[in-house]
């Protein structure tokens, strides 16, 4: 959700050398999950009235993490140890990676090709189909809010990564990170993105993914950043009431505990559709706000009450308060829990991952108020 500046494009540039080289390297893709890994244990993963299940049938409940945008952090990702870091010691069940689409991302950088990115991202899913996680594929629209604004794109990028995937239950395809009504400045204005919108969009990407992967699960963000409408004071049954109409769909929902109260209302969503949170954080949407716990817990109690998996926003260094890392970690460093360059976020997140469900609680004191703010980045 938040945005950096770009980095040097000779840095990002360096980059493809190693990308190249690695390409030769990724792990096999029909790798065999390792015993007692989430993928090993729950297999492929589907939606059954509105919940995830694996295949027992059994809801489930994936906990993990997001990273941050490939164009920006494929020094700390190229060589993968994030990933198994992530997998291992931190003990996340599933990754989400971002692919950006614009702000220096997949179809605008003048340093790499989308082939390049293409490269990377294979790294990283082959690297978490070795350690038994599942991987959350983002197609990671931002700026530019509209999906159909990269329509033709999100085809080619699909078809090519489903083909790929086809029939490794790791991979989950998420369509369109954050729909939304802010254009980008000199490329598109910026105009209402409806679920009717979403829909359109959804029912043409879906099935290039289904033409190789068809029990794969897909997930779908909802308007407004995906609030279901609720940030912009939308209502947010028009979702439920016109869902999806494909298997395996899951609906997405994003928050930022300490800045939004739209709790509730996912509260009663969760009654009727699958959800799952791709991004969420214990701050606001902004890099200079502060962890509040004692707001995050109403918005845990939603998540585990109706066995809503989640990715934490983020797993990279820097980026402020969100960056589970100091903004000097290496790639090559100590990336474990307890590293000395984790941060208060990472100590946090270490915690969220792996206390049990039922068992989280907010401390007692309140965190200081924050300034007033926007309703919305």
């Amino acid at each position: 959700m938040t945005v950096l500046p770009g980095s040097s494009r000779r840095a990002l540039a360096s980059l493809l050398i190693w990308f190249v080289a690695a390409a030769g390297h990724a792990d096999d893709p029909n790798t065999v999950p390792p015993s007692g890994s989430p993928v090993a244990v729950h297999g492929q993963l589907r939606t059954r009235g509105n919940r995830i299940v694996n295949h027992d049938g059994q809801a489930v409940q994936l906990r993990g993490v997001c990273t941050h945008g490939l164009q920006w952090f494929g020094e700390f990702y190229r060589n993968g140890r994030a990933i198994d870091a992530a997998a291992t010691s931190w003990g996340a069940d599933v990754v989400r990676i971002a692919v950006y689409v614009y702000e220096g991302g997949y179809l605008d950088n003048p340093s790499l090709r989308p082939e390049d990115f293409d490269i990377l991202l294979q790294t990283l899913v082959d690297r978490c189909v070795a350690a038994g996680i599942y991987c959350i594929i983002d197609w990671h629209v931002h700026h530019p809010g509209d999906p159909a604004f990269y329509r033709d794109d999100a085809k080619a990028f699909f078809e090519k990564t489903a083909r790929r995937y086809a029939g490794v239950p790791n991979v989950i395809y998420e369509i369109a990170n954050e729909p939304n009504p802010t254009g980008l400045a000199g490329v598109v204005d910026g105009r209402p993105v409806s679920w009717a919108d979403i829909t359109a969009y959804a029912n043409e990407i879906i099935p290039v993914i289904r033409r190789h992967s068809p029990k794969a699960l897909v997930m779908v963000g909802t308007p407004d950043w995906c609030s279901f409408g609720i940030s912009q004071g939308n209502d947010w049954r028009d979702v439920v009431d016109h869902p999806l109409d494909h298997p395996n769909v899951a609906y997405v929902v994003h928050y930022y505990a300490a800045g939004h109260t739209f709790h509730a209302q996912i509260d009663a969503i969760a009654k009727h559709l699958p959800l799952f949170a791709t991004e969420w954080a214990a701050a606001t949407w902004r890099r200079d706000s502060s962890n509040d716990l004692y707001k995050t817990q109403p918005w845990l109690d939603v998540l585990n009450r109706n066995q809503i998996g989640w990715t934490y926003w983020n797993f990279a260094p820097g980026d402020g308060i969100f960056g589970a890392f100091a903004e000097s970690t290496s790639a090559e460093g100590p990336l474990g829990p307890d590293s000395p360059d984790v941060t208060d976020t990472g100590k946090l997140l270490f915690l969220l991952l792996n206390t049990p469900r039922d068992s989280w609680s907010a401390p007692e004191a309140v965190a200081a108020p924050l300034p007033p703010e926007p309703t919305l980045p």
